[in-house]
Parts: C-alpha cells; structure tokens; sequence
C-alpha cells in the first residue's frame, strides 16, 4: 500500500505559482486565456492564486500574459481612452476620465510595500455658475494592508498629497483614508491640533535643551566635568504675521512735472451815455473818447514726486520672546580633621562672588542676553550631594549579579542543547551505526563477493580430495555374529 501511495505521489505533476492575490475578474481571464494555450493549471487558496505546471514555464507565461495587458491588476486606468466609440456623449467621457484616475491612482498607491491593494472614491460636483468658491471635490481612500504592517503618518500624509495632487481643486484636507478595519487614518481636526501643540512643545524642549548643553559643556571646562548644572526655560511665541510699512520723505521732492500758462489780452473801447440817444446821434459831447485795455493771466503748475520707501515684516512663528536661565555650580571642598586620629571631614566653601560674575556674564555671552526682552540669569553656588558610597557598591553589584544572570539564562538553552547531543544523541548514533559482535562474527564467515566464494569452494574442494581413503577396521561377519547374539539375549 505504501508503495502504491508513493508511486502515486511521485508521478503527480509538479506545479509552479503564476499569480496571486488576483481579483476575480483578473483571476477569470488569466484561466480563459491558459485554456486557450492549453496549459495545465490548478487555482489555489481562495481562488486568487493560480499555479500552472511545469514550474519552468513560469515566466515565459508571465511575459505572455503580460502582453497581452493581464493581469489588470483589478482596476482600469486611463487605457480606457485606448478603445474609442461612436455617439459617446460629454458626461460619458467625463465619467471614463474620473473612472481612469481613479485607477491610476490605486496603481500608483497599491505599489507601496506596505499596501496590498487599494480603492480610490472621487466626488467632483459640477461646476456651476451658482456655486462659486463653494465648489470642493473630495476623495476616499481604502487601503488594504499586507500582514502586520502599518502605515507611519509621513505615508498617510503622502498618500493624501498624491491624490489631492491628481484632481483638480481638491485638497489635501478633503481626503479621507481607511484601512481593511475601518480605522480612520487621516487625522481628524482635534487630532491635528494635539500634533500641533505636540510640535512646538517638542520644538520648545529642543531649544532649552540646545541652550542647557551649551552652557554645561562650556562650564564643564572650567569648574570639571559633573560640577555645572544649568536648566533655561524658553518663552517663544508661535504666532506668525506680515506687516507691510510705507514711508514717505518729504524731504526728498523731486519735480516729476511742470506746467507754465501765460495770456495776455489789449483792445479799445467807446464810452458815453448809455441809451439809445448816444447811439443815434454821435454828437462829441455825449461821446467820451476812446480807451485802450490790456489783461494778463499767468498759471504755473509743479507737480512733485516725494520718496517712498515700501517694506513687508514677514514675523515667523516659534521666535524666542524671553529666556530664563538658572546655573548652578558646585564649589570647594577643604578637609578639616575631625579631632580622631586619621579622620578628616569635608567643609565646602562657595565660589567667589567675583568668579560667580564672571560666570554670569560668560553665559550671558553663550545664549544672546538681551534685556530688552527680559531674559534672566541666575548663577549661584551651593554643595552638590555626594554619592553614598555603600549604596554605589551594591548598586554596582547587583548590576554585575544581573549581568552574570542575563548571560546564564541566555546561554542555559545551549548549555541544554549540548548536554543532550552528548548524553543521548551521540551514544544513540554510536550504538546505531556499531556493528555487534554478532554482526562482526558474521561478516568474518560470510564471503564479501562472488569471487571469494568462488574461491573457497575451491579450497574445499582441494581438502576433501586430500583426505586419504580409510579401509573398515571391523569384520563384518564377525558384526552380524554380535548382533545375533544380543538379539538372543
């Protein structure tokens, strides 16, 4: 039974994965396409992976297959233009290009290591002239990820920029993205404000932290390593604006245009008495003599161009208003017998005041001081506690015990290890392959090969023809008499 079962096994033909994780679709028409050419196939899983035998046509079918544009990886990008058709109407090529980017855009995000596949939602209303600057496109996007893996907000934040990169007027708030579970991964407007508030808080620690190691490292050269402590407190202000001035110079007139206008005006003219009598009757008396008349009119116009100086003030966020710094410093220690023979005691004595100004104004040096904007600095100089001793011995040996353990618990499971190749599997291996005493006796007798049989049948041959004929000792008449005899008896 076994044989027949192992016969049948080796005879089975082997088969070679072509794809998996297809979708259906792609899943059918790869099959369609295998029967055609005739190749043997066996679908595996859940019906999305197939497997063609012999495996060495693998890739050959692959380049075939790929050819001929299968498989199409479950969405239809923008080859849907490739194919053109009669009567197709506006909102119909409109619905083919959204179907396109859509699909190109699962492509391009599908190719993330982290993503097995994905699905793109686009809503684009219509642009109306009632809707103006109301009019906001917005995307959806379904990944699935591949086991265990995770996308890092640097991806999502990417995967959003893409898609609202591809449509026209979306932007990048407006997409939302999901995993297989359900899980929103685009952050929400409360979770942007707490990575916001996390952001200038992490900002704020970085710069007191670049503060506080500049002063140490400065003042770990002067009074020794461990022997400066020096904490700043940052007050930033993360508020950004833009301020444009304009200034003008009366002082800096400059005549851009001028206009000079001059008339002048000369005639005579008749006087007498008013009326229709000193008309009609041109009588000397009522006439008065003739006199000349002469206007002028004068008008200049200067036009002045005054200096302007225009300047924009770009504030950026996260500038420093105020720094508060405090140093502290440890001071000398003299030792002063204690009154025992052989026992002395510490007394610390503070730094100078002199020294601690001086200290003062080097880290005054070392942040930027500006009173202007208030900052402060305090440097004062008391004892720093000592290490107790016997607690650092023990501290000092229970991290060596620790240590000494970490490593035999780690070794432990090889320690096993060999003691069980040498106590069981070594004399097991030695028993099996040493031959018994039996055996060996056996193989003593036993011929090795035809022609050492050969030749002790040979041998035996040559001693039984040496053996020398040997003539009966006994008279047979005198047998059958004793025979007779005992039969008698």
């Amino acid at each position: 039974m076994g044989i027949v079962f192992v016969s049948k096994w080796a005879s089975q033909p082997e088969y070679g994965v072509l794809f998996s994780n297809l979708s259906e679709s792609d899943a059918a028409a790869v099959v369609s396409r295998l029967k055609e050419l005739k190749i043997k196939y066996r679908i595996q899983g859940d019906g999305d992976t197939i497997a063609v035998s012999p495996p060495d046509t693998v890739y050959d079918l692959r380049l075939t297959l790929a050819s001929e544009g299968l498989p199409k990886g479950g969405s239809v990008g923008l080859e849907i233009f490739d194919t053109s058709e009669l009567g197709t109407t506006t909102l119909q090529e409109k619905v083919k290009l959204l179907r396109g980017i859509q699909g190109e855009l699962e492509r391009t995000i599908t190719a993330l290591k982290a993503v097995e596949a994905a699905r793109v939602h686009i809503t684009q209303p219509e642009k109306t002239l009632f809707r103006g600057k109301n009019y906001q496109p917005k995307a959806s996007v379904l990944v699935k990820l591949r086991g265990t893996e995770t996308l890092t907000p640097k991806q999502i934040k990417g995967i959003r920029h893409l898609v609202a990169g591809s449509v026209e007027g979306l932007t990048p708030e407006n997409v939302s993205i999901i995993d297989q579970t359900g899980k929103l991964l685009s952050p929400t407007e409360e979770e942007k404000g707490f990575e916001a508030e996390a952001t200038r808080i992490n900002y704020k620690r970085s710069i007191e932290k670049l503060y506080s190691k500049r002063i140490e490292d400065m003042l770990s050269k002067i009074v020794g390593p461990g022997k400066a402590v020096a904490r700043v407190t940052a007050y930033l202000d993360f508020s950004s604006n833009e301020k444009v001035e304009e200034n003008y110079d009366p002082a800096g007139q400059v005549i851009r245009s001028e206009r000079s206008i001059e008339e002048n005006t000369a005639g005579t003219a008749k006087g007498g008495v008013a009326g229709v009598v000193s008309n009609l009757n041109p009588d000397e008396k009522l006439l008065n003599p003739p006199s000349t008349k002469s206007a002028g009119k004068k008008e200049a116009v200067k036009n002045y161009e005054i200096s302007k100086s225009v300047s924009k003030i770009s504030i950026p966020a996260g500038r420093i208003q105020r720094l508060s710094v405090a140093v502290l410093l440890d001071g000398t220690y003299e030792e002063v017998p204690t009154g025992e023979e052989g026992k002395t005691t510490k007394i610390f004595k503070p730094l100078a005041p002199e020294t601690l100004e001086r200290v003062e104004q080097l880290v005054k040096g070392a942040i930027g001081y500006n009173p202007d904007r208030g900052d402060i600095v305090t440097v004062e100089s008391l004892p720093f506690k000592e290490p107790d001793i016997n607690l650092a011995k023990a501290l000092e040996e229970t991290s060596s015990r620790d240590f000494i353990m970490g490593i035999l618990s780690a070794a432990l499971p090889y320690a096993f290890f060999i003691l069980f190749f040498l106590i069981v599997v070594r004399p097991l291996v030695k028993f099996l392959t040493t031959p018994t005493e039996a055996e060996l006796d056996l193989e003593r007798l036993l011929p090795t090969g035809i022609q050492e049989l050969e030749q002790e049948i040979a041998t035996e041959r040559k001693n039984i023809a040496a053996v020398p004929e040997l003539e009966p000792a006994i008279d047979l008449d005198q047998l059958e008499e004793l025979m007779a005899e005992n039969s008698r008896l």
